[in-house]
């Protein structure tokens, strides 16, 4: 079916459409999708992208990333984060109001976010606010100037960014519910965490296995269960963001019955485990931190019965001197994990090649859903006619293995380095205009629009 002249056609592909992968040819007229039909019977445009041999995706939508901008250009910012994100086949990014200056908990300071990324995006983008302690009269006001949903802490967040005591997110969630917005979750425990790790400071301990112990499973599903149940009680859509535990799936799934809640879980959750943490040190540590081998391999059990929601990021940028304070205590490393760029190919090799998850399955995790959640459906995270053209091109033949050039965020440090992958994104089109070629960058600075969704 043709809707109108074509001003671009992808042919030759392997199309990810809603009825699964077809091979098909896709039209592309004023940023949007067009036409789709059988290969060799659509008419060329001005511009032809031959997609033969390769998968064509509905690009990525990545609705957990933190580009630390405005505030912080030495960890990351709109210009680098959105051409990593480009360059990992994601067309939208949703950031998140932490980790930088200041942190979006205000109109005011939302608007400073509204102008930093117009200014430097490459993709398309929304924002989250922040739900914190205590600006619940603000979350409204928020929504109604673009922030698409909003982020609270159930632990320590940094002096910026207040973590949501029980008594403020309950209200938060009540004030949600009469808007119908969506609250995301960090799910654990203040008071044990904190405690725990008080007592290993004091005691002098200052490694690896002493931070997992602060931050044990039970820190995370004590705080699941109360989230959880405020969900319930208030009705609100809650997320639970980066779950790292089958238990937690376990538990959002039986109260799907009584609440609207959804469940993350990010690549890092599904590679890596403590001894890669032991390995690695500061470049894999995040928080929750990444578990046993075992909880791993339950993760994925839980990804490909469709339990999880939604794969995201968590691209938590910083220095690599933050990475590697004098102090040598791993407390004293930065938190967080790079992964925008290496989300998609990291999902596809160890997802799809090595535990046969469906490539249908992967474009639901990774685009489709999210684009539900966030309101940005069927406009993004779908390829249909009538849809933005955001098309991700990958090879899935490619093997190549993950080198510090290779990385286009501002910091080249990343837990994927030297991780040999199969499929590799060889164009990213957003609204029809190509933004990643396989080299490099090819959209200018600012190019990206603000997206606000509906719901």
């Amino acid at each position: 079916m043709i809707e109108r002249q074509v001003s671009c056609t992808v042919v030759n592909g392997l199309v990810a459409a809603p009825s699964g992968l077809v091979e098909a040819d896709i039209g592309i007229a004023d940023g949007k999708i067009a036409a789709l039909a059988a290969g060799g019977t659509l008419d060329a445009g001005e511009r032809v992208i031959d997609a033969a041999g390769m998968l064509v995706l509905p690009a990525v939508v990545d609705m957990h990333v933190h580009f630390n901008d405005p505030g912080f250009p030495d960890r990351e910012d709109f210009a680098h984060g959105t051409a990593a994100a480009a360059a990992g086949g994601v067309g939208t990014v949703v950031d998140m109001p932490l980790s930088g200056a200041p942190a979006v908990t205000s109109v005011e300071s939302l608007e400073l976010k509204k102008r930093a990324a117009a200014e430097r995006a490459v993709v398309d983008y929304a924002l989250w606010g922040g739900l914190v302690d205590d600006n619940v009269a603000e979350l409204q006001a928020m929504r109604e100037r673009g922030a698409i949903a909003f982020k609270a802490f159930t632990c320590f967040a940094g002096s910026d960014f207040p973590y949501a005591r029980p008594d403020v997110l309950f209200r938060g969630l009540a004030e949600a519910e009469k808007h119908d917005l969506l609250v995301g979750v960090h799910c654990e425990d203040e008071a044990l965490t904190s405690s725990l790790e008080r007592a290993a400071r004091s005691a002098g301990r200052t490694g690896v296995r002493d931070f997992l112990g602060a931050h044990a499973p039970v820190t995370e599903l004590l705080a699941v269960d109360m989230v959880l149940e405020m969900a319930r009680s208030t009705g609100a859509r809650v997320h639970i963001c980066h779950a790292t535990l089958p238990e937690v799936i376990d538990r959002v799934s039986r109260a799907r019955r009584e609440a609207r809640v959804t469940v993350e879980t990010c690549p890092h959750y599904l590679i890596f485990s403590e001894d890669d943490l032991e390995r690695l040190g500061g470049v894999l540590k995040c928080t929750p931190p990444v578990r046993t081998r075992e909880t791993v391999e339950a993760l994925w059990d839980c990804v490909r019965s469709g339990s999880v929601d939604v794969i995201s990021s968590d691209h938590s940028p910083s220095t690599v001197a933050q990475k590697n304070p004098a102090s040598g205590s791993f407390w004293d490393m930065w938190g967080g994990a790079q992964g925008v760029q290496t989300m998609l190919p990291a999902l596809f090799t160890h997802g799809v090649r090595r535990r046969g998850l469906s490539v249908e399955m992967l474009v639901r995790l990774v685009s489709e859903n999210p684009a539900r959640l966030m309101g940005l459906y069927p406009r993004k995270g779908v390829i249909r006619i009538g849809s933005d053209a955001d098309l991700t091109i990958l090879d899935p033949s490619a093997r190549w293995t993950l080198a510090p050039e290779m990385l286009l965020h501002k910091n080249k440090h990343s837990p994927y380095m030297g991780m040999e992958f199969e499929g590799r994104v060889t164009a990213t089109l957003v609204r029809g205009a190509v933004v990643f070629d396989g080299r490099g960058i090819t959209a200018d600075p600012g190019s990206g629009r603000l997206l606000r969704g509906s719901f």
